[in-house]
């Protein structure tokens, strides 16, 4: 029989997208509260020098090889690994008749195919472990559409849609999803987006990570399905 991971023991946590925004943020939480944390990002420099984090490794969620090696890593690293949290992905906001086949492969690569190349090494380990939690933050445009976002939204609907379905399969073995639609969140992720913000009237990063931590170390027995949290100033 598989031994479930208890309530009031630190959790074993693998954290993408931690070389800034939300990954960073939620990762420095859960480190400074004593649990164990392995970070992954692109930046290589943020990545290996994260403080206190009980492992790392810098790379790209596209390739098959780098998540591969990636869970082996954090499996032996951290002891074993109870839960993921998956901030990484791109944005982009064009219209379809300026948006190229290139930008579309990238993106829906980047947000789609590595949430599924993500999900297929950990969940079937985490399960035969005991289970654990799987939350992913694909942002307002996971579940609400925006004009100028149609292969982003692709992007983000199709990881949901994947995530959901894996959700059905994986329930039984102990494995509990979250979706964490965050809208406007002020982070450097708007720095290579063509679209006027107002940082000031976004969500504090602060509050997202807060939010993530809250609902990952909620008791097992409940589950965080989903969170909406918009601006006030421009709800989708």
């Amino acid at each position: 029989m598989n031994k479930e991971y208890n309530d009031n023991e630190p959790r074993k946590v693998l954290i993408t997208g931690a070389s800034s925004g939300i990954g960073m943020e939620t990762a420095k939480i859960l480190i400074n509260t004593g649990h164990s944390v392995f970070v992954t990002g692109r930046d290589n420099c943020k990545i290996n020098s994260f403080q206190g984090a009980k492992g790392s490794k810098a790379g790209d969620l596209t390739s098959s090889l780098f998540v591969s090696d990636l869970v082996d890593e954090c499996f032996s690293g951290l002891g074993g690994l109870d839960s993921v949290i998956h901030c990484a992905g791109i944005g982009l906001i064009k219209k379809l008749q300026d948006t190229t086949d290139q930008e579309f492969v990238k993106i829906t690569n980047t947000n789609l195919r590595a949430t599924f190349l993500l999900a297929k090494e950990t969940l079937e380990k985490m399960s035969q472990e005991g289970g654990g939690r799987f939350l992913f933050i694909p942002g307002i445009l996971g579940k609400a559409s925006m004009p100028k976002a149609s292969a982003y939204c692709a992007s983000k609907f199709g990881a949901v849609g994947l995530l959901k379905a894996l959700d059905l399969e994986y329930r039984s073995k102990g494995i509990q999803f979250s979706f964490f639609y965050m809208g406007g969140v002020n982070t450097s992720f708007w720095n290579e987006i063509d679209m006027k913000v107002i940082p000031e009237k976004m969500i504090p990063v602060s509050h997202v990570a807060s939010v993530i931590v809250s609902s990952l170390l909620a008791p097992k027995h409940l589950v965080t399905s989903e969170i909406t949290v918009q601006p006030e100033s421009h709800q989708l």
